[in-house]
This record gives C-alpha cells, sequence and structure tokens, in this order.
C-alpha cells in the first residue's frame, strides 16, 4: 500500500481530551499522544493509543458550543457590536445574515475551509478523507479485539454520514466523495461532479444503517461525545425529517432549472409524502432506543441553591393560596427544569453532545456582574453582547400557552406599557415569586409569560442566575444586566436590552474558560424527537392524539396547558380557535413550539425556516431590539431597527467558492450564485 502522508494543523491531543473525556474530570491519559506535525498515516495504527488519537481527530468539524459558527444564523441573536462588524470573519454566521455572503469569498465555507476560523479551517471533505482512511487502517491495529474495531470503524461510518448531512443541509446537491478505488489506492478521479439530492440522502441513510448494528448501545462515561446506537438512530430521524421537508422534497418552486450536466434535476421535482411516513417511524425507533437506554425529557432532581430556597418552598408547598387552574403549583420546580435542560452536563435529556472547549457561547452571552455584588463567585466582567433579539423575545407564549396574538387576554395595543410588579407582601405576587421582582418597573409584555420566557432570557424586572447568584436585573445602562460605560468594553455591549441565560450555566462566571461551567452542546437531545415525532405524523396523517400526546410532552414540562386546552379553551381568540384541528394548523404550532423550546440552541429556528421554505420571509426582516442606552424605562423601552437583514432564494443554498469550480470544471454553482 502506498505510505500516505497526513497533514493537519489541528492539536490531536486536545481532541483526545475533548472527545473522550467529557465524561470525567480527568483525561490526561489521552494528552499529548501524537506530535503535531507531519507523519505517517499508518503510524497512527500500529497501537490502540495511537489508533485512537486519528479517531479523536474524526471529530474536528463538528460544530461546537462556538458563537462564531450556525448558532449566530437565523433572527435570534442580533450580534451587532463593533466587534461582530468588525471582520466577515469574525462571527460568519451573523455576517451570513447581513447579506455579506459571495461565491469568491464564502463565509461559512465548509466546502474547502477558507475563510473559517481554527480548528474549522481544514474544511469538511479534508474530514471525510480522513474517515475513509480511518474505515481503511483500523483493522490493522494489533492490540484491539474485533467489536472495539468495529465500534471505532462504525463511529467513522457515522460521522461521515453526519458531515455529508451538514453539507446537504448547507449547500444541497454536494459530491458523494470517493477517495479509493477498489484496490485501495488513491483514485484518479479528483474532480467529481455533484451528486443528485435524493442520492446524497440515500448514501448518507446507508451509512448510518451500516453503522448502527456495530456501535455500543450507550456509552459509559468516560465516553461520552462519541456516537452510540441511540445517537446514530435520533441522527436517522433527523435525517429522514429534511429529506420530508418542502425544500428537499419536490421543490419545484425553487429549482425548476437547477440541472446537472446531463440535464437531470438536482432536486426532485416530485412531492413524496411517504418520506414523512419513513421519517415518523424513524423518530418513535430513536424514542425507543431512549426508553431502553434512560435517555427522557430531563427534570430538576438536585437541591435548589440557597438564594431560591424560599421561594422554592413557597411556590411549592403553600396550600393556603388558590393559585388558580392555569398557573403551575410547581412553578420554581419547572423554572429548575427549564433552567438545567441543557446546561446540566451529560444530563438524561442529551442524546448527543460536543464540547470543543474554546470559546464556548455562554463565554459571549453570560451578563455583566457589577463589582460589589458579592456572591461567591470572584470579581469579573461578563457581557452579555451574544444577547437576544426582539423578535426572539415576543415569539414566548403567554401563561395559557398561547402566541401574544392568538390570547385573548393580550391588549397587544398595551404591550410596552410600563407597569410595576405587585409587593412581596401581596397575594398577587405569589405566583411571580422567583420569576419576577417585587414592586419593581416592567412592560406588560413581560408579565403573564410562559415559565421559558423567564428560564431562558433575562428581562427587566426579572433574575438571571449566573456567576453563582440571582442578579435582579433591570437591562437599562448602568444597572444591573446592562450596558456599564468605564467597565464594558465597546466590543461587547448587550445591544439588545435582552439577555440569554438559557445557555449559561447557573454556577459559570467569566474569568476564563475554565470558570463557564461548560456542558455539551447539544447536537440532539429527547425534546427534538417529540417534536420531530409529532411534526412528521402530523404531515402523514393529520393531527391525531398520537401527535398531540407528543406535543403534550414537551408543554407539560413547560409548565404550559396542552394543545388541546390551549387552542379549545377560554383564551384563544376566535381566528385561532381550534387551529389544531387542522393539518396546517397543527403544522404551525409544531414548528412554533421548535422555536421557543429550541430557542438559542444550534441555529435550530435557522434550518426549520429553512427545511420549511420560510426563511425567505422570516430572515429578510430587520432586527429590533430596546435602546440599550436608556436609563430609564421610558428611554429604555423605544423599539429600534437594528440590523437590516438580506435574505432571497439565493441565500438558502450556500456558494461553492468560484476557485473551486476553476479547478474542478465538474463542479456546476447553486443558482444564483
Amino acid at each position: 500500500m502506498k505510505k500516505l502522508k497526513f497533514f493537519t494543523n489541528i492539536k490531536i491531543s486536545i481532541f483526545a481530551l475533548l472527545v473522550f473525556g467529557l465524561g470525567t474530570p480527568s483525561c490526561s491519559n489521552f494528552l499529548d499522544v501524537v506530535p503535531d506535525n507531519v507523519f505517517q498515516y499508518e503510524d497512527l495504527f500500529t497501537s490502540q493509543q495511537q489508533a485512537r488519537s486519528a479517531l479523536a481527530t474524526l471529530f474536528v468539524m463538528l460544530p461546537g458550543e462556538n458563537w462564531r459558527l450556525t448558532w449566530p444564523l437565523g433572527d435570534e441573536y442580533p450580534f451587532v457590536t463593533s466587534y461582530s462588524l468588525s471582520s466577515r470573519t469574525t462571527v460568519p454566521g451573523a455576517t451570513i445574515m447581513r447579506g455579506e455572503q459571495s461565491a469568491t469569498s464564502p463565509v461559512l465555507n465548509y466546502w474547502t475551509g477558507r475563510n473559517l476560523p481554527a480548528p474549522y479551517n481544514i474544511g469538511i471533505y479534508t474530514n471525510l478523507r480522513e474517515c475513509d482512511q480511518f474505515i481503511r487502517n483500523i483493522d490493522r491495529v494489533p492490540d484491539m479485539d474485533s467489536e472495539m474495531k468495529a465500534d471505532w470503524k462504525a463511529q467513522a461510518k457515522f460521522l461521515k454520514a453526519y458531515y455529508l448531512f451538514m453539507m446537504v443541509q448547507a449547500y444541497g446537491p454536494v459530491i458523494i466523495p470517493k477517495f479509493f478505488d477498489d484496490d485501495g489506492a488513491i483514485t484518479a478521479d479528483l474532480f467529481q461532479p455533484r451528486s443528485k439530492v435524493e442520492d446524497c440522502f440515500d448514501y448518507i441513510l446507508n451509512l448510518i444503517d451500516e453503522a448502527i448494528p456495530h456501535l455500543v448501545g450507550k456509552r459509559e462515561t468516560l465516553y461520552l461525545g462519541q456516537p452510540d446506537q441511540v445517537a446514530a438512530k435520533a441522527i436517522k430521524a433527523r435525517v429522514l425529517l429534511l429529506r420530508a421537508s418542502p425544500f428537499f422534497n419536490g421543490n419545484s418552486e425553487y429549482y425548476p432549472n437547477f440541472l446537472d450536466h446531463n440535464g437531470e434535476h438536482f432536486f426532485s421535482q416530485t412531492v413524496d409524502r411517504e418520506k414523512w411516513k419513513l421519517a415518523a417511524e424513524a423518530a418513535q425507533q430513536a424514542l425507543d432506543a431512549c426508553g431502553q437506554f434512560g435517555f427522557s425529557l430531563y427534570t430538576f432532581k438536585g437541591k435548589p441553591y440557597d438564594f431560591d430556597t424560599t421561594d422554592y418552598r413557597l411556590n411549592r408547598l403553600d396550600p393556603i393560596i388558590d393559585l388558580g387552574p392555569n398557573v403551575n403549583q410547581n412553578r420554581m420546580q419547572t423554572l429548575y427544569d427549564l433552567r438545567f435542560r441543557i446546561t446540566e452536563r451529560w444530563n438524561e435529556e442529551i442524546i448527543w453532545g460536543w464540547v470543543r472547549g474554546t470559546e464556548p457561547m455562554s463565554a459571549a452571552a453570560i451578563i455583566n456582574k457589577s463589582r460589589g455584588l458579592g456572591g461567591p463567585a470572584p470579581e469579573n466582567l461578563g457581557g452579555g453582547w451574544a444577547c437576544a433579539s426582539y423578535q426572539a423575545m415576543e415569539r414566548y407564549y403567554t401563561q395559557h400557552g398561547l402566541p401574544l396574538n392568538e390570547d385573548r387576554t393580550v391588549n397587544l395595543n398595551a404591550l410596552h406599557e410600563i407597569v410595576k410588579t405587585p409587593e412581596e407582601h401581596e397575594p398577587e405576587y405569589t405566583p411571580l415569586r422567583g420569576y419576577m421582582q417585587p414592586g419593581t418597573t416592567t412592560i406588560n409584555m413581560y408579565l403573564n409569560r410562559e415559565p421559558r420566557f423567564y428560564a431562558d432570557l433575562g428581562i427587566t424586572g426579572g433574575y438571571v442566575r449566573e456567576h453563582m447568584l440571582r442578579i435582579p436585573t433591570m437591562m437599562f445602562e448602568d444597572t444591573e444586566g446592562g450596558y456599564m460605560p468605564g467597565i464594558h468594553n465597546v466590543s461587547y455591549i448587550p445591544s439588545s436590552g435582552i439577555a440569554v441565560q438559557k445557555i449559561v450555566h447557573p454556577e459559570g462566571y467569566h474569568l476564563n474558560i475554565h470558570t463557564q461551567k461548560i456542558y455539551p452542546n447539544p447536537i440532539m437531545r429527547v425534546a427534538d424527537l417529540y417534536l420531530m415525532k409529532a411534526e412528521a405524523l402530523n404531515e402523514y396523517y393529520g393531527p391525531t392524539q398520537e401527535v398531540y400526546d407528543a406535543v403534550n410532552a414537551i408543554r407539560m414540562r413547560a409548565g404550559i396547558p396542552t394543545v388541546e386546552e390551549s387552542y379549545g379553551g377560554t383564551f384563544v381568540t376566535d381566528g385561532a380557535r381550534n387551529k389544531h384541528l387542522t393539518k396546517e394548523g397543527m403544522r404551525d404550532i409544531i414548528l412554533h413550539e421548535r422555536a421557543i423550546e429550541f430557542a438559542f440552541e444550534f441555529g435550530h429556528r435557522f434550518w426549520d425556516m429553512q427545511r420549511w421554505k420560510r426563511s425567505v420571509s422570516e430572515f429578510s426582516r430587520p432586527m429590533y431590539a430596546w435602546n440599550y442606552r436608556g436609563t430609564t424605562a421610558e428611554t429604555f423601552f423605544v423599539l429600534r431597527n437594528i440590523q437590516g437583514r438580506k435574505w432571497g432564494i439565493t441565500e438558502c443554498l450556500w456558494p461553492i467558492q468560484n476557485s473551486e469550480l476553476e479547478r474542478n470544471t465538474n463542479l456546476i454553482q447553486n443558482p444564483g450564485w
């Protein structure tokens, strides 16, 4: 066999640490096992330890908990500070949403890696080649049994499938790469054409199916982060859901003239509704595997923080005050269930996750801690410049489980009206305990919202649990959570006036990377499977009790009424009444539920809007925010257009860099570029 040079600028020791040591505090066994330079690829397969390092490098392109890439896609994070505008490559996801993408110099260039920050700048196709080399060489390792070799080979196949899924999601038709011929020699066919979308999906699904039987059922603690059977089944469901969605399933609206060199359509022009059935079945199979191996929706089982003890007790155990039928008697338990559903490391809901360990998103979202505020965390600053847009805040439900404009108790003309919360001694304050500060200034829009609103956001008159404290936030200039002149660097301004606490662990503080309470970026969690199942079933059969039950599992954990109660009850507007009884109405409910449950996570809303062909209308709207320089409620609650957005059909598929088209004349550019 020919000697193959393996070139990399990735520190393998770092990836061995992150991939194989996420479950325990110590992982020194995997440090410094391979030099960070050029070496013979065969050298990695002379021992199990060396092969483990080779496996670790295959995880490099997984999108970690990093604010630079896909998290800013969509309309949840404004990213309008001078820092995020200083360079096209600083926050590429945000740059794309401003319409600064180009075929000459693509911003999120997964195809080749050019213009991406390290370590992503090797490109996905480089990583795919390494997956293939790993698959071809792992059987040569002498000190591994056949079962372990089969598992590691299956991991490489699964990662290859997942990377191709990422490519299809972003580019549509891609090259199904062939790096070796049947004899094991490097193929002479280096300039391969793009395959049709359906062929790409088939290839991805076949790889996953090949991998599943050979993966372990569930990873043990030390190896959390490596894919197992549950993760592979869950990702298979996601792939099938994407394939069934309108963007890829008979998209004759966008791509009637997108043809290959033979004049054949890259995108199928005919809708195949059976794909929804396959997606629903895959989601159920993944949920069955979750049940078998102990995965479930997360609930908090620990002891509440000292700063919440009183409110926790009063909300749960006070038998005197009748809170009414629409207020959760266990509101603080619900708040903790939601506050920790992604930040508690490797909890029972996280099916597959990934921690890169550098520049986590939480570091950009954590709010400023004023000097003199106290608490066990050392004096330090935050920033909160990865803040929430007005649109993202507005999407959260009311306490009745309805959007603002579908709840008849909401006066849409008085949403921005300045009010005060009840005083602590008043009975009306009981349901607000631990959610809102007593006797403080806020606006109507911030009252009577669902528990996720208060668990995920940092708002005026509410609380943010960070820095090991419960911080009473006002968000005005020179107040807790807001912009502090003389303290805040100009690049770290909470420019929307709305913080995102969902992605910051309550004990995290912004001193260095080791104080962030790093948790796995949730690539897949159980809640996603419930909502995928609901969506696919609804599209195939229409709204059924099974659809409602899947959505209600998420709503019950969120402390809001069921779909049937919300849309068939007394609080819904006449125009939205019984919306859940039609396929189209239930579709909107499910997508809205996804937008809330996965808000600020991993670009979920962006990809949902893309696959449903709603991104053009949703993401061409400007970004809105409060006036973060306001020092009073009157000057702060002024809605501003802070950033224009550009998103059309052309932007729905990312461009292949022009230099690649010149190098490989078999490639055809995506339409519009």
